[in-house]
């Protein structure tokens, strides 16, 4: 065997014992590098304009970001909070409204059963049980806002200064296979750019569109509904299809004659979106096929919940990139190397 092929054996081997003994450590370490190539694709541009060094344009890129969000904060939040609690205010009424509508047909009858929260909470269930509970539901917020901010550090680190990670990353293969390692790097590194470029796009246009489309059709809370709309926007496929849950019971409530133009307004949203803008931001971006993405996200989301969900779309690009370039292009068409006894028979 040769040590071009052992090293990859080895490294292949590591990231699988990784993956089943640690497996939330390697996401959070895959969304830091997904932060680092959002940051990046922003700071080196703005650091060749300003004539200054990478890590300058990331950082600020950075304090960039973090003024538009506090900015964003200010302008925002007593609108999205006024609508949010005018949302709890009003969740009773609307909650009420589906009931009695669906409590006509026999269908409605049986999804108001199967939904009733008497269901969902066992019997019998003491203080004790209840304070567990609060404490484990504690302690995932808690484990959610420290994988945030390592996610964070790991994204600023990381932009700052790749080429060190690039090294190091290089040395854990043969020298021979080092060109095809550092080309397969390359290529991640622009697909992922890609995808985040048109996410974050179709994200914007997504929102706005969902925005004005709700106002016009006047369904309540329709700067909330955009921004969940948005948010949601980032996992591709299944996030519009959960983001139109809320708009739809929202609509159910105030008015069920407006739930078929709802309906619509997404649906020429996810067009005008999949369709015509993502594309023309995406075009380096892996080719992903629907069936593959959706057998990606049922796979992680089963194994590592929503973050699994999240990261499946630019996860399962990196993998289509490992295998064309390291595998398909590096083994499989790759020239076959010479035998020995033909090295001999050319030399004499």
């Amino acid at each position: 065997m040769s040590r071009t092929l052992l090293s990859a054996l080895i490294l292949l081997a590591t990231l699988l014992v990784l993956f089943i003994l640690t497996p939330g450590v390697l996401l959070v370490l895959f969304a830091g590098a997904l932060l680092a190539v959002a940051l990046r694709a922003l700071a080196v541009p703005i650091a060749a304009r300003l004539g200054v060094g990478e890590g300058w344009g990331v950082a600020a890129v950075a304090l960039l970001a973090l003024v538009l969000a506090g900015l964003a904060f200010w302008f925002a939040a007593d609108a999205l909070s006024a609508q949010a609690d005018s949302f709890r205010q009003e969740l009773p009424g609307l909650v009420q409204g589906v009931q009695e509508r669906l409590s006509r047909y026999g269908w409605g009858r049986w999804i108001i059963e199967q939904v009733d929260p008497r269901r969902l909470m066992p019997s019998g269930e003491t203080a004790g049980q209840v304070a567990n509970y609060a404490v484990t539901s504690l302690g995932g917020l808690l484990g959610g806002l420290g994988d945030a901010v390592l996610i964070l550090l790991l994204g600023l680190y990381l932009a700052s200064d790749p080429a060190t990670y690039r090294k190091a990353a290089l040395c854990l293969v043969a020298p021979p296979a080092r060109p095809r390692f550092r080309a397969l790097l390359d290529e991640a590194g622009e697909t992922l750019r890609g995808w985040l470029l048109g996410q974050l796009f179709a994200m914007a246009v997504t929102g706005l569109i969902t925005g004005l489309g709700l106002w016009a059709l006047g369904v309540p809370l329709a700067g909330l509904l955009a921004l969940i709309a948005a948010i949601f926007g980032f996992i591709p496929y299944i996030g519009p299809v959960i983001s139109v849950v809320p708009a739809l019971l929202v609509a159910l409530g105030e008015d069920p004659s407006l739930i078929p133009w709802v309906i619509g307004l997404f649906v020429l949203s996810q067009n005008v979106e999949g369709n015509l803008l993502t594309p023309m931001v995406q075009s380096r971006t892996a080719d992903m096929p629907p069936a593959y993405l959706l057998g990606a996200q049922a796979l992680m989301g089963s194994g590592f919940g929503l973050i699994g969900v999240v990261l499946a779309a630019p996860l399962a690009a990196v993998v289509m990139v490992a295998v064309k370039v390291g595998y398909v292009e590096g083994w499989v068409e790759a020239p076959a190397e010479p035998s020995a006894g033909q090295v001999t028979a050319e030399g004499v």
